[in-house]
């Protein structure tokens, strides 16, 4: 149902992009075979039939050149960047290759924990092999043409319920650590499952990054909040028409209601009881 909406949207989708480009950014998890159907998880297969569409089909750049095109305001095409949350292994292993084969730049967002090998995604429970880059592999791919490492916070845990002091470390450290391991900065940030506030926003813009990413989708344009950029999530069952659909923005308006709602959700999760009302003597 929703592949039929999109499909009805496309023609204005894509006459909208058009009249006015933006930056779309992708983001993909893992690059992986696996048991069963996993959204976060794209096979090599998919995966490289996707980066071939883009390299025929779509204006990639890095997300510093599509950030600095928005800056210029100097769209005349769509462009389009991609991204990795978490920082797997596997993003060495068998995404890197084939980006390299297609020319294709993407940033990659790493936890920190995550690479000391102290700390894994809890998604994947006690995994049976090791599921995230070492530092030593995140500094192979950083060395890599079009690689751009950023950061995904220290634990990855849901910013909007620390504290500030917890907050402020998990946004500032990671970065801090990164850029002693690798040697060079790293500007970008992404919020875990994509979620902040403008606490969060304030404390990633005084932790020195130039950019941050969301979960929000959309196109982004000129003008806009680059501490809370949108994107587009890619899964394995998206094959080049599903990618045509998702690159014009004709799957737009159905996520924008699926993400309002998850943050309704998310909200109600972790809301904090409401204080008793005072008993009256």
């Amino acid at each position: 149902m929703r592949r039929l909406l999109a499909t009805a949207m496309w023609p204005y989708a894509k006459l909208a992009g058009a009249l006015r480009p933006g930056l779309r950014i992708l983001m993909y998890h893992r690059v992986a075979d696996g048991q069963g159907y996993d959204q976060l998880t794209v096979s090599p297969a998919r995966f490289e039939r996707q980066m071939r569409h883009l390299a025929a089909h779509a204006h990639v750049v890095s997300l510093a050149d599509g950030l600095a095109a928005l800056r210029a305001g100097r769209l005349r095409r769509p462009l389009v960047a991609v991204t990795f949350d978490d920082g797997y292994l596997d993003n060495l292993t068998h995404a890197a290759p084939i980006l390299a084969r297609h020319g294709i730049p993407a940033t990659i967002f790493v936890t920190t924990r995550f690479c000391d090998q102290t700390l894994s995604h809890p998604r994947y429970g006690q995994a049976t092999q090791r599921l995230h880059l070492n530092w030593d592999e995140v500094a192979q791919l950083a060395a890599m043409p079009g690689i751009t490492i950023g950061s995904h916070t220290v634990s990855h845990p849901y910013l909007p319920t620390l504290d500030e002091a917890q907050a402020q470390h998990e946004i500032a450290e990671s970065r801090r650590q990164i850029e002693v391991h690798l040697g060079k900065p790293a500007d970008y940030f992404c919020y875990p499952s994509g979620d902040l506030g403008a606490r969060e926003r304030r404390l990633v813009q005084q932790a020195g990054y130039a950019a941050a990413v969301s979960v929000a989708p959309g196109a982004n344009h000129a003008g806009v909040d680059v501490l809370q950029l949108k994107r587009t999530e890619m899964t394995d069952r998206d094959d080049a028409f599903d990618l045509a659909l998702k690159l014009a923005g004709a799957f737009d308006p159905m996520h924008r209601l699926l993400h309002a709602r998850r943050q309704r959700r998310f909200a109600q999760r972790h809301a904090k009881p409401s204080s008793p009302m005072p008993i009256e003597p």
